[in-house]
């Protein structure tokens, strides 16, 4: 059997073009790509402690802001989205990169084309208006930084009157606890067990993207969820250990040490996978002082407010650049501390690495 090619094809090839002041649910009489407003061009905030060695771009500049709507398009697991079967739609593509294979497509250089990895299978069809929330990446970070940014849409349309199409590993408690304060029930979620065909598919562009951009529209989304679960007290000083993940990758070999460090130091120590998502979104959002290992759990940083001081250890081998636009956005005053890999001749995000607690101890008497 031959393969089947399709292209990525630009919304404007495929849709009218019209100012979102004219969106509406409940009718399309046409394919259409609404635009909201211009991208965004956001100053980077370098960190007060740089991370060694790293060069920051002054400035990250998003998408343009837009929801596509579209009539009769497909939808598979882990954000893939074909038009007429003919077409890959770019937000199938978390980093809008267009070159490159995901987790059901696969990239032909030579023909600039891609092809899918599974058999579409029976379909099934969906009635009514969806918004577009999958995610390729069903991690923490991944759904928290990428797909809950799309949820800037929320605020500008009656959100009992959509269904949200997603994947269907999010039906973990912690993603249904991260979409509560946007009024979204679990009855109004349409899990992609099998390809779904919606019959008005609306999809809002991602207002982050990793590596790449923030915006203000994701600020103001990860408001809307710490406003919700802020009760307005927690410890002043905390510190987010790995040392209690299952993951055995990327360990901080002397962990143990180094919570006793920050302990010493008036730090609560916490491990978030022991903790429901409203708590770990409240000790973030009242703390003060931050400090943690590189990592997933420090992007509840999100939810930070009031300018805290933050602090991220990692390895020498292990920089994220995602750290810097989070905290661009949300005002922390970011501080790194470098140890070492112990493993060079691993990736950084899975090398193994240790921290000289002797130096460590010294800086955070100071800090």
């Amino acid at each position: 059997m031959s393969r089947h090619y399709m292209k990525v094809i630009p919304y404007r090839n495929i849709c009218a073009a019209k100012d979102f002041k004219d969106f509406k649910l409940g009718i399309l009489p046409e394919n259409t790509l609404y635009h909201l407003s211009d991208s965004e061009r956001t100053r980077i905030v370098p960190p007060v402690r740089p991370f060694p060695g790293i060069s920051l771009p002054d400035e990250c500049v998003t998408q343009e802001f837009y929801v596509a709507s579209l009539r009769n398009t497909l939808c598979i697991r882990n954000q893939t989205i074909i038009h007429n079967r003919r077409f890959i739609l770019p937000d199938s593509f978390r980093h809008y990169d267009f070159n490159a294979s995901t987790n059901h497509l696969t990239y032909n250089q030579r023909l600039n084309r891609f092809s899918l990895k599974i058999n579409i299978g029976s379909v099934k069809h969906q009635k009514g208006d969806c918004i577009f929330l999958s995610g390729e990446k069903s991690g923490f970070g991944h759904f928290l930084l990428e797909v809950i940014s799309r949820l800037w849409i929320t605020q500008y349309i009656d959100v009992k009157k959509v269904k949200f199409i997603m994947n269907p590993e999010d039906r973990t408690g912690w993603k249904l606890d991260l979409l509560k304060p946007f009024g979204i029930s679990t009855n109004q979620i349409v899990y992609l067990d099998n390809p779904i065909v919606c019959e008005r598919l609306h999809i809002p562009v991602q207002s982050f993207c990793l590596r790449k951009y923030t915006s203000s529209f994701a600020y103001k989304t990860w408001k809307t969820i710490g406003d919700y679960y802020d009760r307005g007290t927690g410890p002043e000083k905390i510190y987010v250990s790995r040392l209690k993940l299952k993951n055995q990758r990327r360990v901080l070999l002397n962990e143990k040490a180094v919570e006793r460090i920050f302990s010493l130091n008036g730090y609560k120590i916490i491990h978030p996978q022991e903790l429901k998502i409203s708590e770990q979104i409240n000790l973030f959002r009242n703390a003060k002082v931050i400090a943690g290992t590189s990592g997933s759990g420090m992007y509840n940083s999100v939810f930070q407010q009031n300018h805290p001081k933050v602090l991220i250890l990692a390895s020498n081998s292990f920089f994220k650049m995602s750290d810097i636009l989070v905290n661009t956005s949300t005002g922390g005053k970011l501080h790194y501390f470098v140890g070492q890999t112990a493993e060079v001749n691993s990736p950084g995000n899975k090398a193994n690495w240790i921290l000289n607690t002797e130096h460590l101890h010294h800086f955070i008497k100071t800090f």
